[in-house]
């Protein structure tokens, strides 16, 4: 085992509002509803960012917030815990927010305004951070269209250019299907390690077997970290390894950003060639222990 290579994340940056409104069918219409409501740094990007930092990885993150006090606040967030940020500041668009409400099963409804996070493009990104032995990370929602995607295609090409290692997580099961399954794995083709859970996986495959998932995709990267729930992970690569871990044993408060943590936790082995066992074990711990708490990091500095 070495250490753990620089790590380049690439995508969106939000600002959570989580409101936990517990059994039954949500508020009532028409009337208030009292409950706490915690803000937190989100993003699917700098959520893995934030969580490898705090890990103790090198971490660049690059995005783009609002010139307001949302983006310096989740900005300097990000920078108090370690993460090298280059987040382009717009001064036409608001950083973006999402509203979620987490229900008594700790699944969340999200109600999101992208903001500035859907003005991302290839300006944005600082060629010198893409270097030999780095990896780059890129989550599917960079991939959704117009500048956002151009970005995506400028890093891929940056990377592979560099000689670095390449992950994506392909982030939303309805992003697929607007995008069409069989783009998406054309972009993909020849990454070395993708992320989908299972319903992303069954777009993407074909299948709604975790096994026969991974054989489908291995068609298409080299590698696949199967985000499985309750069901744990598992990884298959195309030396013909294949490992499983059950889910950690924890009480589910909040599943927002979970699915972020694992990615942060199994890549923080990986990189540093640790086997893949360890690196589900080190995955699932991490989304463990976001999804005992509420937001989709920990140690954020906010309420």
């Amino acid at each position: 085992m070495s250490l753990p290579r620089p790590v380049v994340v690439v995508g969106d940056v939000l600002y959570d509002m989580l409101a936990y409104i517990g059994g039954g069918d949500g508020p009532a219409p028409g009337v208030d509803t009292f409950t706490p409501i915690h803000a937190s740094p989100g993003g699917s990007a700098a959520n893995v960012a934030s969580h490898l930092a705090r890990l103790g990885v090198e971490t660049h993150f690059v995005g783009r917030a609002g010139d307001d006090p949302f983006g310096e606040f989740l900005s300097g967030g990000m920078e108090r815990v370690g993460v090298k940020a280059h987040i382009a500041r717009d001064r036409e668009l608001s950083t973006g927010k999402v509203f979620v409400m987490v229900d008594g099963e700790g699944e969340r409804t999200m109600i999101t305004d992208r903001g500035a996070s859907e003005a991302l493009g290839p300006e944005d990104l600082p060629e010198g951070v893409f270097s030999p032995n780095s990896h780059l990370h890129l989550t599917g929602y960079t991939f959704s269209g117009g500048s956002r995607r151009d970005a995506a295609m400028k890093a891929l090409r940056l990377a592979r250019e560099a000689g670095m290692s390449v992950s994506v997580d392909p982030s939303s099961a309805l992003l697929l299907e607007s995008i069409g399954p069989e783009r998406f794995l054309k972009w993909m083709r020849g990454v070395d390690l993708c992320f989908p859970n299972l319903e992303e996986g069954a777009l993407l495959s074909g299948s709604e077997d975790p096994e026969s998932v991974a054989e489908g995709l291995l068609g298409h990267c080299r590698a696949v970290a199967l985000k499985l729930g309750a069901g744990g992970a598992m990884y298959a690569d195309g030396s013909g390894r294949r490992t499983r871990q059950s889910a950690a044993e924890v009480p589910v408060v909040d599943t927002t950003g979970a699915g972020d943590a694992f990615c942060a936790g199994f890549l923080s082995g990986w990189i540093a060639g640790e086997d893949a066992g360890d690196s589900l074990r080190k995955g699932i711990a991490l989304a463990g222990e976001v999804a005992g708490g509420f937001g989709g990091t920990t140690d954020t500095g906010l309420c």
